[in-house]
């Protein structure tokens, strides 16, 4: 009996910190490097764009072009 709670023990904490690596590899994600700053308050405004639109106007996208080579998965779109 002992043996049986001593292995559900284990395979637990083995469990537990399988989860702790876990949780601590997900809050590594991000950007490397030190924290900004936040924007000085005391700063001058930012010029203004020349056409009038502001953040407004569309980005130039280049189009998306198909690749020639064959996905695995193609089969499931045909």
């Amino acid at each position: 009996m002992a043996a049986l709670f001593s292995y559900h023990f284990a395979r637990r904490g083995r469990l537990l910190a399988l989860a702790a690596l876990l949780a601590l590899l997900v809050a590594a994600c991000g950007r490397y490097g030190p924290l900004e700053p936040p924007p000085d308050p005391n700063a001058p405004p930012k010029p203004a764009n020349p056409n009038g639109l502001g953040s407004l106007s569309k980005p130039s996208i280049p189009p998306i072009k198909a690749p020639n080579q064959p996905f695995f998965l193609d089969f499931l779109l045909k």
